[in-house]
């Protein structure tokens, strides 16, 4: 398949605002959906083969009832938010001020793979920097019981409990910190979308509540666990911050 030309195609032939909702959504059922659900089944199932490689002993675990009517509905409540902003977003650029140039960039062509590596690590960057001190400020006394003490309802976290969290940490600490990052490098969409993917495919595995692997940059799902079963350590998600403010190289 002629890729570059099958994405021209698309954009000459689509209006915008519908190859960014669907872009969007696309990418979050693919990345964090399907996974989580994936995870949820394993959750559900709770067969000893899968659940020794839980992180937290079964007595810690959420109830099957808890992970379906508390983790996915709340997820799929805030999935709605951010669908929904997305929308009026567009409604308002596209619509109402008739200014594409304030919304995410889709030209026809693709980004060149520096363009893309460039933009995707300071999306990354910015991203950790604004969701760390985000996080740490949810956890102050003035806002953790008001806000943040729901998404830590879940002591052992669960892939579905990702997106579990009072509407305003869901702004605070899922959408600005994605959102704004790409609007300030004016990245590419496909570049944008990547970004989102990513993080929402690390956040899936970050709450999944299983030992799976590390990563290259020593990064592994029991990383964001103690988080949850601490709360007093490991804010961000790449552990950049965390690492830094710690005195470790």
């Amino acid at each position: 398949m002629d890729f570059p030309a099958r994405w021209a195609s698309i954009v000459q032939t689509h209006p915008t605002p519908q190859i960014e909702m669907a872009g969007m959504l696309g990418t979050q059922v693919v990345t964090f959906w399907l996974p989580a659900g994936l995870f949820t089944v394993c959750d559900l199932l709770a067969w000893p083969s899968i659940q020794r490689y839980k992180i937290q002993p079964a007595n810690k675990q959420p109830s099957r009832v808890s992970i379906i009517r508390d983790a996915f509905l709340g997820s799929l409540m805030n999935q709605l938010l951010s669908t929904t902003l997305q929308a009026l977003q567009l409604f308002l650029v596209h619509g109402i001020l008739q200014r594409p140039d304030l919304g995410y960039r889709v030209p026809p062509t693709l980004p060149s793979l520096r363009e893309f590596i460039t933009g995707f690590t300071l999306c990354v960057l910015m991203r950790e920097i604004i969701y760390y001190y985000g996080h740490r400020m949810l956890h102050h006394p003035l806002f953790y019981k008001r806000f943040h003490s729901q998404h830590h309802r879940f002591r052992a976290p669960v892939a579905l409990a990702t997106l579990y969290a009072h509407p305003v940490e869901h702004i605070v600490t899922n959408i600005i910190p994605i959102a704004w990052p790409a609007r300030l490098f004016d990245v590419h969409i496909i570049t944008f979308w990547a970004f989102v993917g990513a993080v929402g495919l690390k956040a899936a595995l970050a709450h999944s509540g299983y030992q799976l692997w590390e990563t290259p940059d020593g990064w592994k799902p029991e990383v964001h666990d103690l988080h949850h079963e601490l709360m007093t350590v490991n804010y961000g998600l790449i552990g950049l911050v965390d690492r830094r403010l710690n005195g470790e190289v």
